[in-house]
């Protein structure tokens, strides 16, 4: 669509209302769209790329982390795996709940390859390339997907009844970074260390199990 010379980025919300609509609104929005995209227009022609190559664009503005270990997608700048640009119904713009994000991937049977095409497609619709997922494994839950990680029976959602009715309910973050961490396997990076030692990986479990019943 032609916009004539220097177009005004507010005009951007004419067409694409949708980008703007949402529980949880890119903070870019409210800047505008210009922070992300470059916009050339002639008389009868407009061009739109990103400021960025895809794969660096969020770094522009978020820091990306030194730790030792990275998510997978996250180091490869594939945010968007994950998250919305633009908006969605969950906080942080992430495209379904934090939960759901990570059996996406992690759950044989929520991630559906095509070994053929060499893809990989989640849930919420992004479609990626095997070689987009090199490191990442699936873990073996039981049939209504509740439990068994990381040892046989051990929750990975519901209630923490080790901590009490008042404790926050189990999730994969209570164990897990979804960005990055000083440790293997995206372990808390507030876990203590021993020396000889990469970390206690028991300081985690001792989170919630106590001696001696752990």
């Amino acid at each position: 669509m032609p916009l004539g010379k220097n177009p005004d980025p507010a005009k951007c919300v004419e067409c694409h209302a949708d980008k703007s609509k949402g529980k949880y609104v890119h903070t870019a929005i409210s800047i505008g769209c210009t922070t992300c995209h470059g916009v050339t227009s002639g008389t009868d022609t407009t061009v739109i790329k990103l400021v960025s190559p895809a794969n660096e664009l969020c770094f522009t503005c978020h820091d990306k982390s030194t730790d030792a270990v990275l998510h997978g997608p996250y180091a490869q700048g594939n945010c968007i795996f994950c998250h919305s640009p633009h908006a969605s119904d969950f906080p942080n713009q992430i495209l379904a709940s934090a939960q759901d994000l990570c059996m996406g991937c992690h759950v044989r049977a929520r991630l559906k390859v095509n070994r053929l095409k060499r893809t990989a497609t989640v849930p919420w619709g992004v479609k990626m390339k095997l070689n987009q997922l090199r490191g990442w494994q699936y873990i073996n839950l039981n049939k209504t997907l509740t439990a068994n990680h990381p040892v046989e029976g051990h929750p990975v959602s519901g209630p923490n009844a080790a901590l009490g009715k008042d404790a926050p309910p189990i999730t994969c973050l209570s164990c897990h970074q979804p960005h990055h961490s000083k440790w293997r396997n995206l372990l808390p990076s507030t876990l203590p260390n021993r020396p000889g030692v990469e970390t206690d990986q028991t300081a985690l479990c001792v989170t919630c199990h106590k001696y001696p019943y752990f």
